[in-house]
């Protein structure tokens, strides 16, 4: 194609072209959302099944149950693992199908290399 262009990667967009052109951030929120509501149930149900395993333990039960027995608990690790996934899936997805079209689009590609964590800090 015989086109340069230069990529300037930043805080607020993912990237910015050199000849102006921005390609924003990529937001899968559904998925997160989902993800954080079952992080919690998962949460609240492995404490919930802990404490149970620990009364069992402490009463001395002839039959005690294991972390393992508890179906809730791994359906909520089930759940929350999937929205993570397809959270993570989205996100890189994403990420593959814009440096396919910019490796189709342009010859030379150059990147900054300037670290963002380097700008956040404050000199003193």
């Amino acid at each position: 194609t015989g086109k340069q262009v230069g990529i300037d990667v930043g805080v607020a967009d993912l990237a910015i072209l050199s000849n102006g052109l921005k390609y924003p951030s990529f937001n899968s929120s559904y998925f997160e959302k989902k993800a954080k509501v079952w992080q919690r149930k998962y949460a609240r149900r492995r404490h919930l099944a802990k404490f149970l395993v620990l009364q069992n333990k402490n009463k001395r039960v002839l039959c005690p149950r294991s972390l393992e027995s508890f179906t809730n608990w791994q359906k909520a690790q089930k759940s929350k693992a999937k929205y993570q996934a397809k959270a993570a899936n989205q996100r890189r997805d994403y990420l593959h199908k814009l440096t396919t079209h910019l490796v189709k689009q342009y010859d030379v590609i150059a990147i900054e290399d300037l670290k963002t964590k380097n700008l956040q800090k404050i000199i003193i």
